[in-house]
């Protein structure tokens, strides 16, 4: 446990540095922007494709992985959801899906799991990225249109979760493996730059956003998808992964940590975006990211 505290807690030191910087200077969220441009363009796809460039043992049985780790999601979701059909609460059931499967694994899934587990870890996190990001963005507009899926809405999902920056630093590494050829100094020494700054500055950043927003009381729905987040979606990894063990170690444990971070500040980005269940979003990412503070040391140190 104490193990486990000590490498998380400077992720959580670069998340409450940015709270307290906000809570302090007060400035806008416009103020903000040129920080996330840099973490979601250039820093955290230079630590994807430094880290997947050269693949690494485990890639052959990649799909049957990724089938294990997206199955964990989807069921997750589901679970979410249903909690919040099943509430008096009037709020969306996705947002309740997604506060119950959708961690955050583009800000604090590659950094956090590349320090605890090594190198070897980024590339499985990457994966892991890509394979939730698709499932995630397919079923977000299914469950929030009132007409159900359509193929147009479908259409425009796989568009913009193709173009998004992680998923193209992955598809090139993955190119550029696949060529055979040799990164030079004066690339590979800027890019290995940037990917030492994806955590501080990206976990800076979450911490900017999340001293903005405003929580209150948590209700009994949410905290039980929180619950199911931080306990029930890293012990769902790992008995599928019990149940199907002919997986790389480092793998293995890279899925188990995805399961267990918080909730996505992208949910509130996402809700905001539409327009539902807006500070419900905001209560998912706000509590969820406090007591990882308390759940994601256990993880860690189980699996060491």
């Amino acid at each position: 446990m104490i193990v486990g505290l000590g490498l998380v807690a400077p992720f959580f030191v670069y998340i409450l540095a940015g709270i307290a910087a906000q809570k302090l200077l007060r400035h806008s969220a416009e103020g903000q922007k040129w920080l996330d441009a840099f973490v979601f363009y250039i820093a955290l796809p230079a630590l994807l494709f430094q880290s997947v460039r050269e693949l690494p043992p485990g890639v052959s049985s990649l799909m049957g992985f990724l089938a294990l780790t997206t199955a964990a999601t989807g069921l997750m979701f589901l679970f979410g959801w249903c909690v919040g059909r099943s509430s008096t609460s009037t709020q969306s059931a996705a947002v309740y899906g997604l506060s119950a499967s959708y961690s955050n694994i583009g800000y604090m899934g590659p950094t956090l799991t590349v320090a605890v587990l090594g190198p070897a870890a980024g590339a499985p996190a990457a994966f892991i990225f890509c394979a939730d990001v698709l499932l995630i963005f397919t079923i977000w507009p299914a469950m929030i249109s009132a007409d159900g899926p359509t193929v147009k809405g479908l259409g425009k999902s796989l568009i913009k979760v193709i173009q998004h920056p992680f998923i193209l630093a992955t598809l090139a590494a993955l190119a550029f493996a696949a060529s055979g050829l040799t990164l030079p100094g004066f690339i590979d020494t800027p890019l290995d730059g940037f990917r030492n700054a994806a955590a501080p500055t990206a976990l800076f950043s979450l911490g900017l956003t999340l001293a903005r927003r405003k929580a209150n009381r948590l209700e009994l729905p949410m905290g039980v998808c929180l619950a199911g987040k931080l306990v029930v979606h890293p012990l769902l990894v790992a008995g599928f992964f019990l149940i199907f063990p002919n997986f790389d170690p480092i793998w293995i444990a890279t899925a188990i940590i995805m399961g267990a971070l918080p909730p996505a500040a992208n949910i509130y980005v996402m809700a905001r975006a539409e327009d539902i269940s807006v500070q419900l979003a905001a209560r998912a990412v706000l509590f969820g990211t406090a007591f990882s503070a308390l759940t994601l040391p256990i993880v860690i140190a189980i699996i060491g």
